[in-house]
Order: C-alpha cells, then structure tokens, then sequence
C-alpha cells in the first residue's frame, strides 16, 4: 500500500514536467549505464523490448535519447540519453524531490531524514540487486557460448 502511494505521488510530480513514469523509469537507465540497449534497458526495468521500444519512440521523437550504434557489437543499436534528456531528468528528479519534501512536512525532523534515508537505503539494495544479477546473467550466458 505504501509503495503504490508514493508511486502515485511520483506521478504526480512528474506530470508538472510532462513525463510519464514508464519515460522516466527509462530515462533513469540510461543516465546510470554506458549506453545499453533495448534488452539491456528491458532487462533492467523487468519489461518487455517492444514496450522499451514504445516508450523509447517518444523519448527519440522529444530528443530526449538517440539511437547510435553499439560501439562494442554493430550489429545492435544502443540508446544514449542526450544533455536534453539528462536536464528533463534532472528537473523530474527535483520535482519528485520537492513533492517528497511536501509528504515529509508532515513528520517531524528526525522522521523526514529516516524517512529519505530509508528510500535512499532502499535504492542502494535494488541496484546492487539487480547488477548482481546482470552479472550472473552474463557469466551463464558466456559458459553457454563456450
């Protein structure tokens, strides 16, 4: 129930910058990996390609991300977030900012840094999750090719 609620009001804030949740959960990836592809990004979302490629569309029409040849495989495309698209991040990351300081006004102090740092904490984990994941991914995946 939490997580849908503040789900919620990370949506909300991102439509006073014009930018759907799906666009930005995209736009987050790309600003953090050296140019990934599709896979890489669905992966990395736990989506479907065709819907990162859905979603990427509009962020390419906005020019917000380019597509470019992946500099180590050119037979696939990699998806580079441009200085666009990494200012429209930036401003979408300040307005969830601002709207979490809006929820924390409502707690005292001490609870609003517990509170920020418990998000902070919880970030930290999925990310080492899910790189760790990546990790045994690949290494299954070059056993396989041996």
């Amino acid at each position: 129930m939490v997580v849908a609620a503040l789900a919620k009001a990370v949506e909300h804030a991102l439509l006073r910058v014009e930018l759907t949740l799906p666009q930005y959960r995209m736009l987050s990836v790309l600003a953090r990996e050296d140019s990934p592809t599709a896979s890489r990004v669905a992966w990395e979302l736990s989506v479907m390609p065709a819907t990162v490629t859905a979603v990427m569309d509009g962020l390419v029409a906005g020019k917000y991300v380019r597509r470019e040849p992946d500099p180590h495989d050119r037979r696939k495309i990699a998806l580079v977030i441009t200085s666009e698209g990494r200012h429209l991040l930036a401003t979408a990351n300040e307005e969830i900012g601002r709207r979490l300081g809006e929820l924390t006004s409502f707690l005292d102090g001490d609870q609003a840094k517990r509170a920020m740092d418990a998000l902070a904490l919880w970030r930290e984990a999925l990310a080492s999750e899910r790189q760790a994941e990546w990790v045994a991914r690949e290494d299954a995946r070059r056993k396989e090719s041996r």
